[in-house]
């Protein structure tokens, strides 16, 4: 991959960067064994926070946009809802769709960037939903979120459980000064790859943009993990938006 392709391509550089990382990431979901469980216990995989607007999901048409592990897909499928995968590695996908037969799980897998989903049809869900580890890989937040927006059906939800962007800050940083500014949004490269830090403000007024009225905006969670500087940070955002007409 040569220099010029990843400056004038950063989502494809993302995506072959995801490509590229599936055998890995396979064996560490393969250690953990959350995807074996998810549709069986979507609290493994589903915070209380969130399972307040994906519970009562049965026969629903679901949308999870940067579906990665799929755990969250998986889950959601369990609750009883007709799950479209969408996430821009095909390899992931297909490591995705192996485990869903292993599983007896039916679920309609699509390779496509977030901020192009032109593959999907207007109002066509009553849930979309996006968390986890999605929008650091986006560009465009707006689009990203528009896109939700449109194949969102009037008075369906659109949930967004996010890493807090506050963490984004210190991520990688040697000492307990943070490494970027908050306002810094990026784009912040690695060797080969991209990153986006879009602030709590980029993720509620995407949503707004993107047609859904405001119904709660959470900032919970202070888990350590391995972060000892974060302990006193948020570690989760979550929006959740309702598209605005009727159902």
């Amino acid at each position: 991959m040569n220099e010029e392709y990843l400056i004038d391509d950063p989502h494809q550089a993302n995506r072959a960067f995801w490509d590229a990382s599936t055998e890995w990431w396979k064996e560490r979901e393969d250690q953990r064994g959350l995807w074996m469980r998810a549709h069986q216990e979507p609290r493994l995989v589903l915070r209380e926070a969130e399972m307040r607007y994906v519970a009562d999901i049965q026969g629903v048409e679901v949308c999870v946009l940067g579906s990665g592990d799929n755990e969250v897909a998986f889950a959601l499928a369990g609750l009883g809802g007709r799950v479209t995968s969408v996430d821009i590695s095909e390899r992931r996908l297909a490591v995705a769709a192996d485990r869903a037969r292993t599983l007896d799980l039916s679920l309609r897998f699509v390779q496509a960037d977030v901020t192009d989903l032109s593959v999907l049809a207007d109002d066509s869900f009553g849930l979309v939903y996006t968390g986890g580890h999605v929008s650091v890989w986006v560009a465009n937040i707006q689009q990203y979120y528009a896109e939700a927006g449109r194949i969102l059906a009037p008075g369906g939800l659109f949930v967004a459980n996010e890493y807090h962007p506050m963490r984004r800050m210190w991520e990688d940083a040697d000492n307990y000064e943070p490494r970027y500014r908050y306002l810094d949004r990026g784009p912040h490269r690695s060797s080969s790859t991209f990153e986006y830090h879009w602030t709590v403000a980029d993720h509620v007024q995407a949503t707004i943009n993107g047609g859904c009225r405001i119904v709660e905006v959470l900032e919970y969670g202070e888990q350590i993990g391995d972060e000892p500087r974060l302990e006193k940070m948020p570690a989760h955002l979550l929006i959740v938006g309702r598209k605005e007409g009727s159902a």
